[in-house]
């Protein structure tokens, strides 16, 4: 998820505030990211086969080309639309915080920097969806129950799954359980399979690299601990969606 992200790269492009009432509307092939903080909400949104409910103080993050439709009939929002570079999804995500105010406040000061328009007012807009993701992924950080049967299996996890060598087989060993009855587990806590995960936190960190600039697609696929590019390029794809190469092409659009 977007709010449980350390580093996000993005330019932002409006922020807005809307406040409409007994709306229904379908929305399709936007080219921008959407974050928005709904003051008040009484909204439903649809897409795929899935629901989620707006409610008062909510934030909600949308990604380009997702299709919706959106049923309200209470939406009064500030919504920042902007392109992300490194993180991509096709799912609508919601976050519902315990403190709502300093979210409020942060939303309400980005979008009265965007109306005045003051020198360098979006390298200071910029600074504020900064301090907002800083304050999203700081209350969305995974707290680890250190009284789980896997909590050393995660610890190895996050500790090497760039490295080369890595095995799922030794994550399961370090918590004393079968191969099966870990992925079980691990399934359960984060819904989806480890290996899924691992593939995740790679291409994660190769789109980073990406951007940065400094290595070879090859150099790249090492780093990510993949001794082979062509398996590189297949996961980097079915993960973003475009090809390595065309990802770069893309950025340096």
């Amino acid at each position: 998820m977007i709010f449980e992200q350390e580093t996000i790269g993005f330019q932002i492009l409006d922020v807005l505030s809307f406040d409409q009432s007994y709306v229904k509307k379908y929305n399709f092939k936007r080219n921008f990211d959407a974050l928005s903080f709904r003051y008040e909400a009484d909204t439903i949104i649809e897409y795929k086969d899935k629901q989620v409910n707006f409610t008062d103080n909510s934030i909600g993050f949308f990604p380009s080309n997702a299709d919706y439709t959106r049923i309200t009939n209470r939406d009064k929002m500030i919504v920042v639309h902007f392109k992300a570079f490194n993180y991509n999804t096709n799912e609508i995500e919601s976050f519902f915080p315990d403190d709502y105010e300093k979210y409020r406040l942060l939303f309400a000061e980005i979008l009265d920097c965007w109306n005045k328009k003051n020198t360098a007012y979006k390298h200071e807009a910029a600074s504020l969806l900064n301090l907002i993701f800083c304050e999203l992924y700081k209350d969305n950080k995974r707290t680890y129950d250190y009284n789980s049967k896997i909590d050393l299996s995660i610890k190895y996890i996050e500790d090497n799954y760039l490295k080369k060598e890595f095995s799922l087989h030794e994550a399961a060993k370090k918590s004393y359980i079968s191969d099966t009855y870990f992925r079980k587990l691990f399934k359960q806590k984060f819904g989806i399979s480890p290996k899924q995960y691992i593939i995740n936190r790679r291409i994660k960190y190769a789109t980073s690299l990406i951007i940065a600039g400094y290595y070879t697609l090859q150099e790249i696929a090492e780093l990510c601990g993949y001794n082979d590019y062509k398996h590189f390029s297949v996961e980097f794809k079915k993960v973003i969606g475009v090809s390595p190469s065309k990802y770069v092409y893309k950025f340096e659009e």
